[in-house]
């Protein structure tokens, strides 16, 4: 009787035929097991080679500080006078950079050019009310960048000017909050006001002037009445939950921004009476589009729709101002406390940086919105494990190389098209000189204005977008002083400094060929 099995391929007539067969699958199999193997050796030496999925142990997490308004006038910038204690102990952790500059003085724009690495020419970003996303949807931003690369992204309180731009970058995204105020007495006054408003059909930009108080508020309140107080809160609740992962992070600080509210105890930090008021005047032959009317400031309670301010209101402001330094810098402190008592400090770039300068008073003006050294330079504090602790560096270094510096620190690949430079160099030797130079700009409707800090000058000029004419050149000495006192452009012993300069910033404003920055 003869057997048979189908699904075995196998029966009794022709046994050595299947016997040759069985060998055959046999050995097959074997060969192909053998190639499964390798190539799974080989997908997983892949798999830790890449950047994206490398062992997440080694990687270096990045927390970013954003400081809007903040002047570079800081206990450890040498203003004795102002209390900033964990900024101060930032910068001995790290390289303070002196020489930092702005692309822009005017948040979006400037915020928007260091999250890309590229010029207000190359972000096609120059205005305040306009997002990144309506102009590049497709932008690599830093966080983009990094959420690409398997980190988590985070962002609490103002990182963009507009809160919710960039929005697909984030993994976690909480915006900044509209209230300003903690004195409930100010509160309800505004909302009587804005409901008038809406009664009588008020526009948008009345709507927005109908929102604000006084331009100063002291309460008797915790820091977690206003804003800045919630947004630290929210990164530290964020770095526990966060703690095994790698994460970028990005805090946004408002204050020491309009209104200067926070609360008293850190106004009590400062005698009013110690605070000076500034010379008024005006530089001499400066062209009148170099300055600006400083709306921002008159649009709050008890401002002067024109003229100056009073000394007293001067020395009000900045008393607040000084405050809201401290306060701000407490929320710093509040956070870096925090990295510490995770143990993540070791392992935890930290950055802190300024989105603009600011005037208090100088020439009889206030807040930014110009190409003055007061308003684009700002403070930097860059402290990296491995590098530099308590550097100072004199090197010209710009906001567009925050992007390129944090690329290469957490081994990745600098993006094409980024038009910063990697600072790592000055983190290992502070005396470098990376650039010559610095570069800003600010618009005047079709004219732009292009501003080039060099080793004592700035020469700034004017072109008008249509027929590229300079309509207007402004040059200044800041060998003893950065508020100048005379326009020095059309001084015939400086014509040779002119050409040299304006040739320089020629060269400057071939955005993205970084080459023509290097000494």
């Amino acid at each position: 009787m003869r057997k048979s099995s189908v699904d075995g391929n196998e029966t009794l007539e022709g046994s050595n035929l299947a016997s040759i067969s069985s060998a055959s699958a046999v050995e097959m199999n074997r060969s192909r097991l053998s190639f499964v193997r390798g190539c799974g050796m080989l997908a997983v030496m892949l798999f830790l080679a890449c950047p994206l999925f490398a062992d997440s142990s080694d990687r270096k997490n990045v927390l970013i500080f954003f400081i809007d308004d903040l002047r570079p006038e800081l206990n450890c910038y040498g203003a004795d006078s102002i209390k900033s204690p964990a900024i101060d102990k930032l910068a001995k952790e790290g390289v303070l950079f002196e020489r930092a500059y702005c692309q822009q003085a005017l948040c979006a724009p400037s915020r928007i050019s260091m999250m890309t690495g590229q010029y207000p020419d190359n972000t096609g970003i120059s205005g305040l009310f306009t997002p990144l996303t309506k102009v590049q949807p497709k932008a690599l931003t830093l966080p983009g960048y990094f959420r690409k690369r398997g980190y988590v992204t985070c962002s609490y309180g103002k990182v963009y000017h507009h809160g919710r731009d960039d929005s697909e970058s984030w993994s976690d995204l909480v915006t900044k909050s509209a209230v300003k105020y903690a004195n409930p007495k100010t509160l309800e006054a505004i909302k009587q006001r804005v409901a008038e408003g809406k009664k009588k059909g008020l526009g948008v930009d009345e709507m927005r002037t109908l929102e604000k108080g006084p331009a100063v508020e002291m309460a008797e309140v915790e820091d977690e009445a206003y804003p800045d107080g919630q947004v630290a809160n929210q990164a530290i609740e964020s770095l526990r939950k966060n703690r095994d992962r790698p994460f970028l992070m990005c805090v946004g600080f408002a204050k020491p921004h309009l209104p200067f509210a926070a609360p008293k105890r850190y106004w009590d930090l400062y005698e009013r009476d110690l605070f000076d008021v500034p010379d008024r005047g005006l530089p001499v032959g400066a062209p009148s589009l170099a300055f600006t009317p400083w709306g921002e400031l008159r649009a709050y309670l008890g401002m002067p729709e024109q003229g100056p301010l009073t000394d007293d209101q001067t020395k009000e402001l900045k008393h607040g101002y000084a405050a809201c330094v401290s306060y701000a810098d407490a929320q710093v402190g509040k956070v870096m406390a925090e990295l510490e008592r995770l143990g993540l400090r070791e392992k935890t770039i930290v950055i802190l940086w300024g989105d603009h300068g600011y005037k208090l008073g100088e020439f009889g003006a206030w807040c930014k919105h110009t190409n003055f050294e007061l308003d684009t330079r700002v403070p930097f504090i860059v402290s990296a494990p491995g590098r530099l602790r308590g550097g100072r560096s004199k090197s010209f270094v710009e906001m567009v190389d925050i992007f390129p510096t944090l690329a290469e620190l957490t081994g990745g690949e600098v993006p094409a098209r980024r038009d910063g430079l990697s600072l790592e160099p000055l983190l290992r030797d502070p005396g470098h000189e990376l650039r010559s130079y610095a570069l800003s700009q600010y618009a005047r409707g079709s004219t732009m204005g292009y501003s080039l800090r060099d080793g004592r000058w700035r020469y700034t000029e004017w072109i008008q977008s249509g027929t590229k004419k300079v309509v207007f050149r402004e040059l200044y000495d800041h060998h003893e002083s950065p508020v100048p006192a005379v326009n020095l452009a059309d001084d015939p012993e400086r014509a040779e400094l002119v050409t040299r300069l304006s040739e320089q910033l020629d060269a400057a404003r071939r955005v993205g060929d970084s080459k023509v920055y290097q000494k």
